[in-house]
């Protein structure tokens, strides 16, 4: 029943473009919503983006020298900020060079 339901979702048969590319805005917000920092990523077909960086945070928390601490948490938690940005360049995420509009 659910394959049937969501074989009718837009975009259901939809499959990895080569030429496809990701745009990641995020916007960091204090208590009062205001902004204090933004950036944005840029990367290769969302399909394509998710899938590495899913098998890049599989083989870091399945190496035998791997230090985590039971449960769940998130990407920063699990492996530092430093090792998931280089995590996220091997998936082929760049920050996108505001002024310019260029990945750097």
């Amino acid at each position: 029943m659910v394959t049937r339901l969501s074989e009718r979702l837009p975009g259901s048969r939809r499959e990895p473009d080569s030429d496809g590319r990701s745009l990641v805005i995020a916007v960091a917000r204090d208590g009062h919503g205001r902004p204090l920092a933004t950036t944005a990523l840029t990367g290769p077909d969302p399909y394509e983006m998710t899938g590495a960086l899913l098998t890049w945070g599989a083989v870091h928390a399945a190496a035998p020298d791997a230090v985590l601490k039971p449960g769940v948490h998130g990407p920063v938690a699990a492996f530092g900020l430093y090792t998931l940005r280089l995590g996220a360049a091997e998936a082929g995420v760049r920050e996108v060079d505001e002024a310019s509009g260029r990945r750097r």
